[in-house]
């Protein structure tokens, strides 16, 4: 039942172009680039999806530097960053990158984008995660991050945490509330 909604980011994932064709993206309530929908990369998307986007006025493809700007991101009012997370300590450091000193993947905008969001007009960051792994031998939500691990997005960034088993809304809780509410989720 969602429609106008905007799109900024970093990749177009497979499934956002159907969603543009079919009038629920539309960008054009965005404060910044109105009309237009904004990423630096695209790709995923079936045959006709990618002849959409191809030479369409609506699309327009940045370079990193320009999407990734913080001061880019959160012109937009209602900016929500979505992205997933390894771990989370109980203080509310998002760890996206590594499990102690294994890399698993980079950071890509998930740091610019989170605080993007949080300068946005009504903006959220939001990070959704399983709260175990390896079946259930593991937490996902941990009382401190394993020696090493990188630091994606510091605590002064968190704002809500989802898994499965619910929301921690992490932004103005004290350390002692923060905590509370990720073992509620974990």
């Amino acid at each position: 039942d969602k429609n106008d909604l905007g799109w900024y980011s970093e990749a177009t994932p497979k499934g956002i172009i159907k969603l543009m064709r079919e009038g629920v993206i539309t960008s054009k309530k965005k404060n910044f680039l109105n009309g237009k929908h904004i990423c630096t990369a695209c790709g995923g998307g079936t045959v006709e999806d990618m002849q959409w986007v191809t030479m369409n006025p609506s699309f327009e493809l940045h370079p990193a530097e320009f999407v990734l700007d913080i001061r880019n991101i959160c012109q937009n009012d209602n900016m929500k960053a979505i992205n997933s997370a390894v771990s989370v300590d109980l203080t509310g450091q998002i760890a996206a990158e590594s499990v102690g000193p294994r890399i698993l993947s980079g950071a890509g905008g998930q740091t610019t984008f989170a605080m993007g969001a949080g300068l946005s007009k009504g903006g959220r960051s939001i990070t959704v995660l399983p709260s175990t792994a390896s079946g259930g031998k593991f937490s996902r939500i941990v009382p401190m991050l394993d020696a090493g691990t990188i630091v994606t997005v510091p605590r002064i960034a968190a704002d809500t945490i989802i898994t499965e088993y619910g929301i921690a809304k992490l932004k103005g809780l004290t350390q002692r509330q923060r905590a509370l509410a990720l073992i509620e989720i974990a």
